[in-house]
């Protein structure tokens, strides 16, 4: 997929990851839609510098956006196909992490469970669907009506979704709740890939390890520590510029679809547990069970 002179959506596109997406893109010549749910006032700011980050050719608009509600999203993909039009794909970056304090009972974690599959399941799902039936629309209803045309095929590529699973969506302990629901962003992105190839529309995924943003900023040493014990090489947390290529590779490269790549630094997850001589577990020193 050319990026320049296309358009696409950037999810949670004021935070770490997202902002830094739709700087490279805009920095490449593609317009960006940022949905976020940040006040529209700050929204707008962070555009207006996402803009002049780039030539001055390519555009950023902000829209504020609730991921898990289909129709507001359903809405603003149509805005930005009249505002900006050309809409190529979505780079999803949108997401929750929700912690509670380390305790031995599971059912503790089932509010968080709830609201981080709503979030980042459901809301995965929502965003994949309405950006490709966007792209789809002119060939799905051909007479501009809620009318289904006959179904078709192509072998033109139209579009790419790029979702953000994560280096847990190979869950252990620490992550009770936030890991399976993105080892069901990796399950999302294999079956839209195969549903939307006839249409040209590739899916795949990123899955990292610990990235600093915002989310991360109160993460304890728990994570320098394991990262230190437990990944190859970089054994730190990374930066939302050293996850970014990795989009563009995925946009750019036509042959890539239906896989999730990891940017970790081959960090292997393991389930911390104390030491052969005893005291504590090492996974009370992390922030919060997730």
């Amino acid at each position: 997929m050319k990026i320049e002179g296309s358009t696409f959506v950037v999810t949670g596109g004021t935070g770490g990851i997202g902002g830094a997406t739709a700087k490279m893109l805009v920095g490449l010549g593609a317009s960006v839609a940022l949905f976020d749910v940040v006040p529209p006032e700050t929204g707008d700011k962070f555009a207006s510098e996402v803009e002049a980050s780039g030539s001055g050719k390519a555009k950023a608009l902000y829209h504020k956006v609730d991921i898990t509600d289909s129709d507001a999203v359903r809405d603003a993909v149509a805005r930005v196909v009249d505002t900006l039009g050309n809409l190529k794909g979505v780079v999803h970056c949108a997401g929750v992490a929700i912690k509670r304090p380390w305790t031995n009972d599971v059912a503790e974690s089932i509010p968080n469970f709830k609201k981080m599959l709503d979030i980042n399941v459901t809301g995965t799902f929502i965003v994949n669907a309405h950006i490709a039936d966007a792209i789809n629309k002119p060939l799905n209803h051909p007479d501009g009506t809620d009318k289904h045309g006959p179904f078709w095929t192509t072998d033109e590529e139209r579009g790419v979704i790029v979702n953000f699973a994560s280096a847990a969506a190979n869950p252990y302990a620490r992550v009770l709740s936030y890991g399976p629901g993105k080892t069901a962003v990796i399950g999302i992105t294999k079956a839209m890939s195969d549903f939307l190839g006839p249409s040209g529309i590739r899916v795949c995924s990123i899955s990292p390890s610990i990235v600093v943003s915002a989310m991360t900023a109160n993460f304890s040493p728990y994570f320098s520590n394991d990262l230190k014990q437990h990944a190859t090489f970089p054994r730190v947390p990374l930066t939302a510029d050293q996850v970014t290529p990795t989009i563009k590779y995925i946009i750019e490269n036509v042959a890539l679809n239906g896989i999730d790549i990891p940017v970790d630094g081959g960090w292997r997850l393991v389930s911390a547990k104390p030491g052969n001589g005893g005291g504590a577990d090492p996974r009370e020193l992390a922030p919060g069970l997730e």
